[in-house]
C-alpha cells in the first residue's frame, strides 16, 4: 500500500509539473549549447545532440560526431534526463541517431530517432527524422507511438540562415486515451556577422499553446571557449552556459531559469572523429 501511494504521489507531482511545462514528451533531446542560447530548436553550434530538433543540420556533419549529455530539470531527481547522439556523412547522404530518456523507475519517457538528410543545393539542406516514443508508468503499464519530423536550413547569404522544423507532423497519439504528442513548428534566423559571434532569434508555435519567442547569442571569447546567453518567453526563461574546446573534443554546460520552478542544468560532451 505504501509503495502504491509513493508511486501515485510521484505521478501526481509529474502531472503538476507538466501543467507548467505543456505535456508529456515536452522534453526533447538537445545540445546544451542550444539550451544555453535561449532554448533554441536550431542547431546553432552544429553538435550531434542538436539534430533531433533540427533534422536538416545533420547535413553539416562531414566527419563523424558523437555526443552525450545529461541533466536535471528544476532540481528534481524524478526529472533526470540523458541523451546520446551520432551523426556522419555516407557518400552524398547524411545520417544520425539520437537516444534519450527522462524520468525514473516510476515514470519514464524514452525517445529513439533516426535522421537522414540531403543537400539539394549549396544554399539548401533538408532533413527528416523518424522518432519512436515510449512511455512507461510503474504499476500502470507502457505505451508507444511514432512521430515524423521535418527540417530545412536555407543559406540566404554568407552571414544569414533561415532554419525551420516541423515536429510530429503525423499527429501521433499515445496510450489507450490517445493523448496527442506536442506538434511544434519552429522558424529561426541565424546571423553571424563575425567569425566569433552568432545571434539567433526563433519563433516556436505549438498547435495547442501560445507561441514562444526565443533569442540568444554565442560569443567566442577565447580560442578555446564560447559563452552562451539567451531568453525565451511563455514562460519566461533566462538561459546561459559555456563551451570548452580542446582539439576534437568539446564540453558544454547550460543552466535555465523558470518563472515558477527551480533551475535546470545540462552538461554534455562531444568528439569529432575525422
Amino acid at each position: 500500500m505504501g509503495s502504491e501511494m509513493c508511486i501515485r504521489d510521484r505521478i501526481i507531482i509529474i502531472q503538476i509539473l507538466f501543467s507548467f511545462l505543456f505535456a508529456a514528451f515536452e522534453h526533447s533531446p538537445s545540445s546544451p549549447a542550444n539550451i544555453a542560447t535561449g532554448l533554441l530548436s536550431t542547431n546553432i553550434q552544429t553538435h550531434s545532440m542538436g539534430i533531433y530538433t533540427d533534422p536538416a543540420s545533420v547535413n553539416k556533419f562531414v566527419d563523424r560526431h558523437i555526443g552525450i549529455s545529461s541533466g536535471q530539470r528544476f532540481g528534481l531527481s524524478l526529472l533526470n534526463h540523458g541523451s546520446a547522439a551520432w551523426a556522419q556523412r555516407f557518400g552524398m547522404h547524411y545520417f544520425g541517431v539520437v537516444a534519450s530518456f527522462l524520468g525514473d523507475k516510476s515514470y519514464n519517457e524514452t525517445i529513439y530517432s533516426l535522421m537522414a538528410g540531403k543537400r539539394f543545393t549549396d544554399r539548401m539542406d533538408v532533413g527528416i527524422g523518424l522518432a519512436y516514443y515510449g512511455l512507461s508508468i510503474d504499476e500502470y503499464g507502457s505505451a508507444y507511438t511514432f512521430g515524423l519530423n521535418l527540417g530545412w536550413n536555407i543559406y540566404l547569404d554568407e552571414t544569414l540562415q533561415w532554419n525551420g522544423s516541423l515536429r510530429n507532423v503525423n499527429s501521433p497519439k499515445i496510450g489507450v486515451s490517445k493523448d496527442p504528442l506536442p506538434q511544434i513548428f519552429s522558424s529561426s534566423l541565424v546571423y553571424q556577422p563575425m567569425d566569433n559571434t552568432v545571434f539567433a532569434i526563433e519563433i516556436e508555435q505549438d498547435t495547442v499553446y501560445e507561441s514562444r519567442l526565443k533569442f540568444g547569442t554565442n560569443i567566442r571569447v577565447l580560442d578555446w571557449m564560447n559563452i552562451f546567453l539567451g531568453h525565451a518567453s511563455s514562460p519566461e526563461q533566462t538561459t546561459g552556459g559555456f563551451e570548452i574546446l580542446y582539439k576534437q573534443f568539446n564540453i558544454n554546460y547550460a543552466v535555465t531559469t523558470h518563472t515558477y520552478l527551480g533551475l535546470s542544468h545540462w552538461i554534455g560532451t562531444g568528439i569529432r572523429i575525422p
